[in-house]
């Protein structure tokens, strides 16, 4: 390995950590950045999205209204109450026709609620103009952006406006000391369609009479009345950054997968089992002083290893094969042909210096300190 690729190597870690921490920062500030929008169920008083109604809230605490948000019935103090969704009990309806009857004026906008004028077999077209208005608050009111909806059929003793004779889009009926306003869709009132021709004018005239007036925003969802599941509470923004999580760390895997260069040839390891039993047999000769059997064995489990690592036949001669070892290490030609040749050993010294001969010849071999 050269300095440059070494150098290479070292800053590999601190490239992939910079480029980690980069992709963590924009996936923390694409998630995060959601405009303090809030989400919640369809027509939600809380939701600011297309289909709440947080901008209705907004609307009628401007014009000076005191509302109440997310009661189930209104109160005695309250003489105005909404009711977007009808999630109600039997029970509940009681009540609230008896707080009608009392005085109070329950404007429904779900069609489908038995509180509800009944519907009509047509639909509205988009822009309704007034047609046959025989409501008075609503005098300055003058088309309304219903789209296509279901409209109500009026009675003879009922009042409507956005309509004719037979049937109308806003219908109001007494009902005891109080009266009941129908609209026939509540898309009306919806954050998308609030500010739609003269529908926030329509809300005005409806829910904020006067200054000052109680209104009772009843809650549109009932727990266990809605289809939310779990996966529906979690923020698109979090899947956005599971996903871009996914494709980080997908390219992040075929950057380390990808091979740089030509493979390197590595020095398989040596037989640990063979080689001790070779030290073993030498080690057995030296104890029995037969100096010249161990320096045999020496040389020849040195020779085994030179001519494994040059890939060379074992029976090679010794010329062949200090001439080879001296060209590929920083050795001598004689010291190698010396020390692998046959000269006889017959004292212990000289076996201590041949051992010390060919470990140096294993170090340079093997250890790949070569020219």
């Amino acid at each position: 390995m050269t300095a440059a690729t070494a150098r290479r190597s070292s800053r590999a870690p601190v490239l992939i950590g910079a480029a980690l921490v980069v992709v963590l920062v924009l996936i923390a500030l694409l998630a995060g950045d959601s405009d303090s929008t809030s989400s919640g169920p369809a027509l939600s008083p809380s939701s600011t999205a297309r289909d709440g109604t947080r901008g209705l809230v907004l609307l009628l605490g401007e014009l000076g209204a005191d509302v109440r948000v997310g009661d189930r019935l209104p109160s005695s103090q309250t003489r105005i109450a909404l009711l977007l969704h009808d999630g109600l009990s039997s029970e509940d309806r009681t009540q609230l026709r008896n707080w009608v009857s009392d005085g109070g004026t329950l404007i429904v906008s779900d069609p489908s609620s038995t509180l509800s004028a009944p519907r009509a077999t047509k639909e509205s077209v988009a822009l309704v103009g007034r047609g046959t208005c025989t409501m008075p608050e609503l005098a300055d009111v003058e088309r309304i952006n219903a789209g296509f909806t279901p409209i109500l059929r009026t009675r003879g003793e009922t009042a409507s406006c956005f309509g004719d004779r037979d049937t109308a889009f806003v219908t109001s009926a007494t009902h005891g000391h109080g009266r009941i306003v129908s609209i026939a869709d509540p898309g009306i009132f919806t954050n998308e369609a609030l500010d739609d021709a003269d529908n926030s004018v329509l809300a005005a005239r409806l829910l904020v009479p006067t200054t000052g007036s109680a209104v009772a925003l009843l809650d549109p969802n009932q727990p266990g009345s809605g289809r939310t599941t779990l996966l529906d509470l979690v923020s698109d923004r979090v899947f956005q950054a599971i996903l871009q999580v996914g494709v980080a760390f997908i390219l992040y895997a075929l950057w380390r997968s990808r091979r740089v260069g030509a493979p390197v040839t590595e020095r398989q390891p040596v037989a640990i089992a063979g080689s001790q039993f070779v030290r073993a047999v030498g080690g057995l000769h030296l104890r029995t002083h037969a100096a010249d059997r161990a320096a045999a064995t020496l040389r020849l489990e040195t020779r085994r290893a030179v001519c494994e690592r040059y890939g060379i036949p074992l029976y090679t001669d010794v010329d062949s094969l200090a001439t080879l070892t001296a060209a590929h290490t920083a050795l001598d030609r004689a010291t190698v042909a010396a020390a692998l040749g046959d000269t006889p050993i017959l004292d212990e010294e000289s076996l201590v210096t041949l051992g010390h001969s060919l470990d140096s010849i294993r170090q340079e071999v093997l250890d790949g300190r070569s020219r």
